[in-house]
């Protein structure tokens, strides 16, 4: 009797919407065949006795309308990089988008050799530094922004006759190139304040980096490689992580990975792109 009492309590709660929204209310006459059913026949399964009731009412059935009943007028919430992007204020949206916040594949692809040579040069036994791994993190992430902007200031022209990138901020009027130019100095100062943290040795070899960020674009239009400038650009943190940790750089080990990843991001990206 206690499990007949506990389910109609349910049931009725479900009816006066107590639980959740339903979009087809249980009637007053289905709570008392059900209770009835449950004093004659003794104590049945909830999933007989009720399920077959709901299913007879049509309160499970039409699950996918329920769904889409429970989410119309309201935006479900996400914490996906494209949902944070759209979901601010639409001034702040076309520099979010014109740093790839929206899709930060590029700035795991410029994350992970850091943390790789962190891990390498940390002492045996001893797990990565987390001060410097967040130093690095936030540096990835403006660096690539700013990569992306440079890349788009110099490919403008370029980028409103072709349909994948006729929509980037700058390609569309949305971002002027002063405007764009600001923001790059923006993401810039914030990045020097990151490098900043580190030793002398880091600075200059972080510094150093700038200029295959800045001539990547440049390297599409005298070069049939522009890839290969580019898995420099993003593999040089192996370098810049070992020696934020050592002070200085064990080429015998570091250059192989930088070359190694290079060679590999190389072909991904070309498979990418004659793949669609």
């Amino acid at each position: 009797m206690l499990q007949a009492k506990l389910t109609v309590s349910f049931l009725k709660r479900i009816h006066h919407g107590a639980c959740s929204p339903c979009l087809y209310p249980l009637s007053d006459r289905f709570l008392h065949e059900e209770a009835t059913t449950r004093t004659k026949h003794g104590l049945h399964s909830h999933s007989s006795v009720s399920g077959r009731g709901l299913y007879s009412q049509g309160a499970i059935r039409p699950s996918v309308r329920l769904h889409e009943a429970q989410h119309h007028g309201r935006r479900s919430f996400s914490l996906s990089p494209a949902a944070i992007v759209n979901s601010a204020p639409a001034p702040v949206q076309p520099y979010l988008r014109l740093m790839r916040l929206d899709k930060p594949i590029g700035t795991w692809l410029l994350y992970l050799p850091c943390t790789w040579s962190i891990a390498l040069a940390s002492d045996p036994g001893c797990l990565p530094h987390l001060g410097m791994l967040t130093l690095f993190g936030a540096g990835a992430l403006l660096m690539r922004g700013a990569g992306c902007t440079i890349n788009d200031m110099w490919d403008k022209d370029f980028d409103t006759k072709v349909s994948r990138t006729a929509t980037r901020p700058i390609a569309s009027g949305e971002i002027s190139r002063m405007q764009a130019l600001v923001f790059l100095g923006g993401q810039l100062s914030l990045a020097l304040g990151v490098l900043l943290c580190l030793n002398n040795y880091s600075i200059a070899l972080g510094a150093a980096s700038l200029s295959l960020v800045v001539s990547y674009p440049l390297m599409k239009r005298i070069t049939y490689w522009p890839q290969f400038v580019l898995g420099l650009t993003i593999n040089w943190g192996a370098l810049l992580g070992w020696s934020a940790v050592q002070g200085s750089c064990d080429w015998s080990v570091c250059l192989p990975a930088v070359f190694l990843r290079t060679d590999v991001d190389t072909d991904l990206r070309h498979h990418i792109c004659t793949s669609g």
